[in-house]
């Protein structure tokens, strides 16, 4: 016998029941293909482009200087400054090849140099000994009056003496070289870039004490893409335009990359210019102008251009392809290289593809399309 409650369930049961069931008799319809507008991928070609790209300067040689070994800084070369004062050499600073820019206290590695001498010394008085007892051993075992293993004891011993004076030798030589490398000197003429330490700082082999650049020659350097590539050779001479407003300078191609950079595709040339007159800094900027030339790219209506769904920095366009008779908008990501009015120069489609120009921004990867015209 049914309760109330019992019945209640049931005919919700059987309610349920009956409305699934009349979903699953509805026919979810076929999604209309999506009309569109489509443009042919075409090579262009502009007229003669005019070949002038932004320099850097660099210095031609740059170096962190640090000490050989650790200890505090007792004194830093002293320059005059603009006040007539003498202070501490720093940045901007010239400093000749040689020039003692700073020295740690020496007492510490004189001690190293002490006691490395005082471990020669011990040595060679070791060997003396040693040849000495090497010398009775040689005499009596002539006269087979010392068994031979201790005739070999005696010639071991022998040649470990020798052995330790060579290590001590090496050890001298070592400590007499650091205490040379207390003071740290300039590897050649060039400004200072920067100081890191004091008077009283306590440095490390790790401590990066100054860092000097040689800026009697400096490297410009510039990225060019591929299609310049050809007008570029090796001891070609470029003219460099400070834009200081400076009179231009003649510099010769140095390197020339066989790869191009990653990030922008372009490949960095390097132009050696002599700066003996240190019109040029590091840091400056410069124009380089290798005259004009064609370009042929890879065209495609700006308007084909979309945002990239699996990376939203990146771009995409929608490829139109037949697939079993029907056409199908394929997403495929692209790099945008440049903007020429209502068309854009890329990578990533090849001449003669389909792409959607009109209504791609309302399509996903897959979607069925018609053209329209």
């Amino acid at each position: 016998m049914f309760t109330r409650n019992s019945l209640l369930g049931l005919l919700l049961c059987l309610a349920a029941t009956l409305c699934g069931c009349r979903n699953q008799s509805k026919t979810i319809p076929p999604k209309e293909p999506a009309a569109v507008r489509v443009a042919t991928v075409t090579r262009a070609e502009t007229s003669a482009e005019r070949l002038r790209y932004s320099a850097s300067i660099l210095p031609y040689a740059e170096v962190d200087l640090a000490f050989r070994s650790s200890g505090y800084v007792t004194n830093v070369a002293q320059v005059r400054g603009a006040d007539g004062r003498q202070r501490d050499i720093g940045p901007g600073d010239y400093a000749d090849q040689g020039l003692t820019l700073a020295h740690i206290r020496r007492q510490d590695v004189q001690n190293e140099v002490a006691q490395a001498r005082a471990q020669l010394d011990q040595a060679v008085a070791q060997h003396t000994r040693a040849d000495q007892d090497f010398q009775r051993a040689q005499a009596l075992y002539a006269t087979q009056s010392l068994t031979k293993p201790d005739y070999d004891e005696s010639q071991e011993a022998f040649r470990k003496s020798q052995a330790a004076i060579e290590n001590a030798q090496a050890a001298l030589r070592q400590a007499e070289l650091t205490l040379v490398d207390a003071d740290l000197k300039a590897p050649f003429s060039g400004y200072i870039l920067s100081r890191k330490i004091d008077i009283g700082s306590l440095v490390s082999p790790s401590t990066v004490a100054f860092t000097i650049a040689d800026i009697s020659r400096v490297k410009v350097t510039f990225g060019i893409p591929d299609y310049v590539l050809p007008k570029v050779h090796f001891g070609q001479e470029i003219k460099i335009e400070p834009e200081t407003g400076t009179a231009p300078l003649v510099g010769r191609v140095t390197s020339i990359p066989t790869a191009a950079d990653t990030r922008d595709r372009t490949f960095s040339i390097e132009v050696s210019v002599n700066n003996s007159d240190r019109q040029l800094k590091p840091g400056m900027i410069a124009s380089v102008n290798l005259g004009e030339a064609p370009h042929s790219f890879i065209s495609i209506p700006l308007s084909a251009v979309v945002p990239s769904a699996a990376e939203p920095e990146a771009f995409a366009v929608m490829v139109v392809e037949e697939h079993k008779g029907a056409l199908v908008a394929k997403s495929r990501m692209i790099q945008v290289l440049a903007v020429y009015d209502n068309s854009v120069s890329v990578e990533g489609v090849q001449p003669g593809e389909r792409v959607v120009s009109g209504g791609s921004q309302l399509l996903k990867d897959g979607d069925l399309v018609k053209v329209i015209p």
